[in-house]
């Protein structure tokens, strides 16, 4: 008689506890693979969306249509390339002027990393906290809060009622939007005001101010550009 015809028949409860083991195989097994595509569908969905992100912040770089609030700078010809290019972390003063750009700026190479609070011991950092401030922050700075969707109201003038009747403004704005600095900037003409944000700058005299401009600027261009998503 062969080893196969002297095995012993299983008995009903081998039987089961053979399935029992099988499916102890097979339900960790199972709960992997769908983990597995869970995460596979989030990570396409997340993709897509950062695919849009960047074609729209593309898009919004390069619109140079003259209907929009402000004047279109062309980053992509002053830098070379679309944004990445237009959007360098440097660890170096920039001469946005000697580039081509806008005083204030528009865009460019700007700093990176924490800066807490008060803008007079931020060193080399970027971006600044969102709010409404007294003491001016680097243009190295702020121009990577307009990468990250923002805008900027610079202001150089000794109207401090001006000044006052801004922030109440501003202070609104920023909780609607959120993606808003308002700050003093002395490196351009007295008697001046500048709306920023990518690509964009509106700039006048303090004569010519009036809160529908700023808020129709603010409305219109924060998060326009919003490659990071914010």
């Amino acid at each position: 008689m062969s080893r196969r015809d002297r095995r012993r028949p299983r008995s009903n409860e081998e039987r089961r506890e053979a399935r029992r083991r099988r499916r102890r195989i097979l339900w960790p097994v199972l709960i992997a693979g769908i983990v597995a595509l869970i995460g596979l569908v989030v990570f396409l969905i997340v993709s897509a969306g950062d695919t849009d992100d960047i074609s729209s912040a593309l898009d919004a770089e390069a619109d140079d249509d003259p209907s929009l609030p402000g004047e279109f700078v062309d980053l992509i010809a002053i830098y070379g390339g679309p944004y990445r290019a237009t959007a360098g972390h440097v660890d170096l003063d920039v001469d946005f002027q000697a580039d081509g750009n806008s005083n204030p700026p528009v865009g460019g190479p700007h700093w990176s990393g924490g800066c807490g609070e008060d803008p007079s011991t931020a060193g080399m950092c970027g971006p600044a906290p969102w709010g409404i401030f007294e003491e001016p922050w680097a243009p190295e700075t702020l121009v990577h809060n307009m990468e990250h969707g923002g805008a900027v109201l610079w202001y150089n003038t000794t109207d401090q009622s001006l000044v006052g009747e801004m922030q109440g403004l501003i202070a609104e704005l920023l909780e609607e939007h959120e993606l808003i600095v308002m700050a003093p900037f002395e490196d351009m003409e007295p008697e001046t005001i500048a709306l920023t944000s990518w690509s964009r700058i509106d700039k006048f005299s303090v004569d010519e101010y009036s809160e529908v401009r700023v808020r129709e600027f603010m409305e219109t261009h924060v998060r326009r550009f919003n490659p990071e998503h914010f």
